[in-house]
């Protein structure tokens, strides 16, 4: 925990009076929405005008807690301004925690294990309320800089890291709210290959885990070497600027992964009962994708089948079930278009689909091949914890094929842009949810140089991450937001993930306004048109756009979508839309938006999978976003559709 943040949360005064009058008159019909009133205790909103520690202090129910926040320090950190979210075991709990690991009481643990066990239950910074809870991992995380997890029970009750209900839930105090437990909080902290180990449902996929030497990638938990106090004068407008927007720097730089694994019987079912078994399998499936490397027989060997097969289930981001892709579905994305999410698993030059199919509801789709119809899906044994990542059971196969190969390369490919880099998911940074939807504050990260391993920048170049805002108009609500110090000029590449090989039309979207300067765009060092003028809007004679149902001959707006393309530009998808008319707007849809916008960088031919590199040099000074990519397969382009 950085200590300069909690200082600025201690100069934060939250006001919760009005709050909690608001949600007293009209909470009742919203939390039964909710199943809230299944918790066991039906006061859900228990106003105290104390502190959180005078709270806790003065109830007889928690004496145990209280104690260990008096041992530790830690109650003068919850008897002071700011916003807090605790999880406040009861006595019976503590205790039941002592007999647990041998101890009588807290006199026996070491200071240390005391101050571990209150961080584990304190969020500071957020007031995470019921309404907030999500069925996963939830975006904020504990002073012990661990994931906490919420899932529901068969009568709704809430469960916190699978192990502990909640009986009381929204207790507001002054300065936060707590949530009343029945069991401690124990979060693990062995890393994922050790908690694997353990699980004596994938005893055969850990065995060929360890086989390909592939566990030596799982390793990593943070980089030791950095440290955010050394950019400090990266902030230009803190939290206490009460500005439309404040800036942080990450307070981490740490690694996270995740595997999707099958269990022992789902791997049986495939015929697959043992290592060797396994390689067979694997062989099958790969050797026809690169029958080039079918007879490389080390498994230590990247091009080796069997690496391949057990490398395409290993991704480097720390993705729960909700930041597959639910965390993404903000407002701003159209809820009746299907929406897709790409990951790049740890399987050379391949990708993983997630798709959320609005039709069914489903969500967390993979790999959904559409002339089969086939699809691998995670099971409900999901979010399975570990120091450095997350492991879901999934109840299929999970193969880069050749019909996997077919689907991906025969289709739109969109990636936002926040989806390129692990640094952003890993370090808590995409994903938190719409952060203003006031407008309020907008939280901004600025990036220090070289925090992102696939963005290289000039030493000039200034990168920030802007989280979901309401008001602005991009697709997943979020942007990569560059400039340059002061009278200098922003230069920049960013390495994309794989595309199959193939030939493809590739596609910038942004969103323009007139604070923006002229750049030159560059794709694979290949120069991409004439440099691009990011604050002419689509309206401009140079765009010659023309707002969907305003031309009686063209009411759809497809003419003038050909006469755009022949100048080098494209209206923006209608798969996201602004959802605050305050800066831009486009309704229904951004095709309604001369701000939003597409530029068709060109057509290239890619001989084999494998990733890019897209660079920005800026020719004058001013602002640059980026919002997403496009990889268009040229044969589909006549039958693309508008979204």
């Amino acid at each position: 925990m950085n200590m300069k943040t909690i200082e600025k949360n201690k100069q934060t005064v939250r006001k919760h009076l009005f709050i909690v009058f608001t949600l007293l008159v009209g909470g009742f019909l919203f939390f039964q929405s909710c199943d809230s009133d299944k918790i066991l205790d039906e006061n859900l909103y228990t106003f105290q005008d104390k502190m959180m520690g005078q709270f806790l202090t003065d109830s007889a129910d928690f004496s145990e807690f209280a104690r260990l926040l008096d041992t530790t320090n830690v109650m003068g950190l919850l008897n002071t301004y700011g916003t807090y979210t605790c999880f406040a075991p009861n006595n019976e709990a503590m205790k039941k925690y002592y007999t647990l690991h041998n101890k009588s009481s807290l006199s026996d643990f070491t200071l240390d294990t005391l101050k571990l066990i209150a961080y584990d239950h304190i969020i500071n910074g957020d007031e995470v309320l019921y309404s907030n809870f999500v069925n996963g991992i939830l975006p904020q995380t504990s002073m012990s800089d661990r994931y906490i997890s919420i899932s529901f029970g068969a009568t709704g009750n809430a469960i916190v890291n699978k192990t502990s209900n909640i009986i009381e839930n929204n207790v507001m105090v002054h300065n936060g709210v707590l949530h009343l437990i029945d069991e401690v909080l124990n979060p693990v902290r062995e890393g994922i290959v050790e908690v694997l180990a353990a699980d004596q449902k994938f005893t055969l996929f850990y065995e060929a885990l360890i086989a390909t030497g592939l566990a030596d990638s799982l390793l990593r938990t943070k980089d030791d070497t950095y440290n955010p106090e050394e950019f400090d004068y990266l902030i230009d407008v803190p939290r206490e600027a009460n500005q439309w927007f404040y800036q942080e720097i990450p307070l981490a730089r740490k690694f996270g992964y995740t595997i999707f694994v099958e269990s022992n019987e789902t791997l049986a079912s495939y015929g697959i009962t043992d290592l060797e078994s396994m390689k067979a399998k694997a062989a099958e499936i790969y050797d026809l994708v690169y029958p080039a490397d079918a007879n490389i027989t080390d498994t230590y060997n990247r091009k080796n089948s069997l690496n391949r097969f057990i490398a395409y289930h290993l991704v480097n981001k720390q993705l729960g079930y909700s930041k597959l892709i639910d965390a993404y579905d903000t407002g701003h994305m159209v809820k009746n278009v299907d929406m897709y999410e790409y990951l790049e698993p740890m399987c050379p030059n391949t990708l993983i689909e997630i798709k959320k199919e609005r039709l069914s509801g489903e969500t967390n789709l993979i790999n959904f091949l559409r002339e089969k119809g086939s699809v691998i899906r995670i099971t409900a044994n999901r979010d399975n914890p570990a120091g450095n990542g997350v492991y879901h059971e999934i109840d299929g196969l999970l193969v880069y094929s050749q019909d996997v190969e077919a689907e991906h390369s025969t289709k739109r490919l969109r990636f936002d842009s926040a989806s390129f880099f692990p640094e952003l998911i890993n370090n808590n940074m995409r994903g938190r949810g719409v952060t203003s939807p006031g407008p309020g504050p907008n939280l901004q990260f600025k990036l220090p140089r070289n925090y992102i391993d696939r963005l290289y920048t000039s030493e000039q170049t200034v990168v920030s991450y802007l989280t979901a805002d309401a008001r602005y108009q991009n697709y997943q609500g979020d942007e990569i937001f560059l400039g340059a110090t002061s009278g200098n000029l922003y230069d920049f590449s960013i390495v994309t993930p794989p595309i199959p090989a193939g030939t493809y039309e590739v596609r910038f979207g942004y969103l323009t306004n007139g604070k923006r300067g002229v750049a030159q765009l560059y794709f694979d060092n290949i120069p991409a048109g004439v440099p691009l003028n990011l604050n002419n809007y689509a309206t401009d004679v140079a765009i010659g756009y023309e707002t969907p149902g305003t031309v009686q001959a063209d009411l759809e707006g497809f003419e003038n979508d050909k006469m755009m393309r022949n100048r080098g530009y494209m209206k923006g998808p209608a798969a996201m839309v602004s959802m605050n008319c305050a800066w831009s707007c486009g309704q229904p849809n951004s095709r309604y938006s001369p701000a939003a916008l597409r530029r068709i960088l060109g057509t290239y031919v890619f001989e084999k999978a494998e990733n890019h590199l897209f660079t920005v040099k800026g020719l004058s000074g001013g602002e640059f976003m980026f919002d997403y990519l496009e990889f268009v397969p040229t044969n589909v382009l006549e039958s693309e559709d508008i979204y």
